[in-house]
């Protein structure tokens, strides 16, 4: 009986070897297989890294593509502006051309003006001593004459006013006993539009001094009352009633509190008439309400009706120069005394002999030469004026370009800015994203490797003694031992649960 119970020993333990030898090799199985993942997720790492490396320098040589792309257009941009000032400057040149030109031609006109008037007065006074022969010989007639016609004028006065005062008191019976007519309205009509038309034209003499700042010049019967001038920081001013309130006070009844309203809108001025009661007007026309109207150098205006004219002027633009008023208009008379004042200041003229004869002056082509002059002139004041508007409209149109170009310029700064802002944004995605895969593979590595720790299991008997040939570790495939085998060889084989097998056969073939 013990010898069967030293067979059974012998058979359990071999089995138990058995048993142990195959959890050793399945261990070792579990070992390569986490071997192999640590090399595939080490493989999938430096994918990882070459993609990224690869995407680093798609990027650098896409910002560097931009960045040329930028200095090309820049420097396209610096060409074009370079053109265009060189063909501004190209223009400025022609202008000062063309006003150098006119210059001369200007002097010219005048040396041919001075010209004809020296000849007219030597036509004069030539004719001078001619007339006053004759006047000469008529002043005993006339004076005469003059006696008898002052008589009888006298007379035909004192006559004419005894019958005026009776016609006058006739009719002012029959004023009192008959109703006005309506003759008597287009009378009054007719001498307020004559009263109207000497205000308008009233002969307003060019400004003594240089215009150095936009101001109105009062005009009453041909006079300057006063001058008001627009400066300061102020952008408008108030034309009223005031005193209160206005920047330029008129006390008249027929004037608004607020009449008018003077704007400055640079380079440009407006006039405004703010609903006032009798109106305003500009050059003898009426101004709407509400409506603004531009100032132009040397318009005439007037509020309410009052007989004082108001001219504005304006100061000369800095890039014009100054220019010359156009000469008047010579006007040859053929009639009358010429006087040593009527023409410059020539050598006196020698005495000719009686019996040369006096040259002819046609009437009618003085007068045609003198409306040619006169026409001249005015066509030269008209040119003046367009070429004043024009260099308005030149200005505005160059303040538009700057601001235009201004503009283009912040909105290019603004889509830059932008742009900067989207690539910085793009680098901080990317480089989460980065941080987040490596987390991600860290993690999923980390739950790998838990895994096949827990698939190991704690079949085998931590204490069970093993053969060297099984307890043997593949050399090239576990490098390192796993901590569960060391503990298991730490274990008592006593804690071991009994398993089905004891008392049957055990097959040792194996071993």
């Amino acid at each position: 009986m013990a010898q069967g119970e030293s067979v059974q020993k012998a058979s359990d333990e071999k089995e138990e070897r058995k048993r142990k030898h195959q959890q050793v090799e399945e261990e070792a199985e579990a070992e390569q297989e986490m071997v192999e993942e640590e090399l595939k997720r080490i493989k999938a790492a430096k994918k990882a890294k070459e993609l990224e490396q690869k995407r680093k320098k798609e990027e650098e040589r896409r910002l560097e593509q931009l960045r040329k792309e930028e200095e090309a257009r820049l420097e396209k941009e610096r060409l074009q502006r370079e053109e265009e000032e060189r063909k501004r400057q190209q223009e400025l040149e022609a202008l000062a051309e063309e006003r150098r030109r006119r210059e001369a031609e200007a002097r010219k006109k005048d040396l041919e003006a001075q010209r004809r008037k020296a000849m007219v007065f030597e036509q004069h006074s030539i004719l001078q001593r001619k007339l006053a022969e004759d006047a000469r010989k008529r002043q005993a007639e006339e004076e005469e004459r003059r006696k008898k016609e002052a008589e009888e004028k006298q007379q035909q006065q004192k006559d004419d006013q005894k019958n005026e005062q009776k016609e006058d008191q006739s009719n002012d019976q029959k004023k009192v006993d008959e109703p006005p007519k309506e003759e008597d309205e287009e009378v009054r009509k007719e001498k307020i539009a004559k009263r109207e038309a000497k205000v308008w034209s009233q002969p307003i003499p060019d400004p003594a001094d240089p215009v150095l700042e936009p101001c109105f010049d009062v005009y009453k019967n041909g006079k300057l009352v006063r001058t008001h001038h627009l400066t300061g920081e102020k952008t408008s001013w108030i034309i009223g009633r005031g005193p209160a309130g206005v920047d330029i006070a008129v006390g008249n009844a027929r004037i608004s509190r607020k009449h008018a309203e003077i704007s400055c809108q640079t380079p440009l001025m407006f006039l405004t008439d703010l609903g006032s009661t009798y109106g305003s007007a500009m050059n003898a026309e009426s101004l709407e309400k509400n409506q603004p109207v531009e100032l132009v150098d040397g318009a005439r205006f007037r509020f309410g009706g009052l007989p004082e004219l108001y001219v504005y002027r304006e100061p000369p633009p800095a890039d014009e120069e100054a220019e010359e008023p156009s000469s008047p208009p010579i006007q040859a008379e053929v009639s009358g005394m010429a006087t040593a004042e009527d023409g410059p200041d020539l050598p006196p003229q020698v005495p000719q002999a009686e019996s040369v004869p006096a040259p002819v002056i046609d009437p009618e082509a003085a007068a045609a030469a003198s409306a040619a002059a006169r026409a001249a002139a005015e066509a030269e004041d008209e040119a003046r004026v367009r070429r004043i508007q024009q260099k308005r409209q030149e200005r505005k149109a160059a303040q538009e370009a700057e601001k235009a170009v201004a503009a283009a310029k912040k909105e290019e700064d603004k889509k830059k800015k932008q742009e900067r802002i989207q690539k910085k944004r793009a680098v901080k995605e990317a480089k989460a994203a980065k941080k987040a895969a490596r987390a991600a593979a860290a993690k999923s590595a980390a739950a790998a490797g838990s895994r096949s720790m827990l698939n190991l299991g704690d079949a085998t008997p931590p204490d069970a003694l093993l053969p060297d040939a099984a307890m043997a570790s593949p050399p090239d495939h576990s490098p390192v031992n796993s901590p569960k085998t060391d503990e298991a060889a730490d274990k008592s084989p006593d804690d071991e649960p009994a398993e089905a097998g004891g008392g049957k056969p055990v097959d040792c073939s194996f071993f």
